[in-house]
C-alpha cells in the first residue's frame, strides 16, 4: 500500500499529538496548555500533517501579528524525516500566510540544525542575524531568517 500524507488546519483533538511530539524533539516544549492557546488565537496558521492511516506525522505553528509572522515550531516525527513532508508543510503553511497578507516571515534555528537550514533557503529565508547562545540544553547560537513575501502580481485588463 502507497503512503500518502494529509496536511490539515489543526484542531483541539490535535493537541495532545502535538504535545507529545514537543516532548520527544524539543530540548523545552511546549505544553499542552501553550499549544491550545496558540490555536486558539483565530490569526494564528497551525497545521498538522497525517499519513494514509490517519497517524499523526507533524505540525507546524505560526504566530501572526499584523503583516508579520513568526515560525514558532516545525516538528515531524523522526519516523517519517527525510520524506519531503517538512518541506510541503512549510510550502502549504507560506501559501496560507500570503493568502492572509502576511509580508514578512522570521524564524530562529539552531545553527547546528543544517536540514533545517537548508529547508528554510529553498523556500527563500535569508539570514539576517545571530542570537548568541539563544539556546540551551546544548548552549548554541540561533541563527535569524527573515523572508520576505512578494505578493502575487495580477494584471487587470
Amino acid at each position: 500500500m502507497e503512503t500518502f500524507f494529509k496536511i490539515n488546519d489543526m484542531t483541539l483533538a490535535d493537541v495532545d499529538n502535538c504535545a507529545v511530539l514537543e516532548e520527544r524533539i524539543f530540548a523545552h516544549a511546549w505544553s499542552k496548555k501553550s499549544i491550545e492557546d496558540t490555536l486558539a488565537a483565530k490569526e494564528n496558521i497551525c497545521m498538522t500533517v497525517t499519513d494514509s492511516d490517519g497517524s499523526f506525522v507533524g505540525y507546524c505553528i505560526f504566530m501572526t501579528s499584523f503583516d508579520d509572522a513568526d515560525l514558532c515550531r516545525i516538528a515531524i516525527s523522526e519516523k517519517y524525516r527525510r520524506n519531503h513532508i517538512a518541506d510541503t508543510l512549510l510550502e502549504n503553511a507560506l501559501n496560507k500566510l500570503k493568502e492572509k497578507g502576511i509580508k514578512r516571515v522570521l524564524l530562529e534555528v539552531r545553527e547546528s540544525n543544517e536540514p533545517a537550514i537548508s529547508l528554510y533557503k529553498k523556500y527563500g529565508f535569508e539570514q539576517i542575524g545571530i542570537r548568541k547562545n539563544y539556546y540551551s540544553e546544548p548552549v548554541e547560537n540561533g541563527l535569524v531568517f527573515l523572508l520576505e513575501i512578494i505578493p502575487s502580481i495580477t494584471t487587470v485588463h
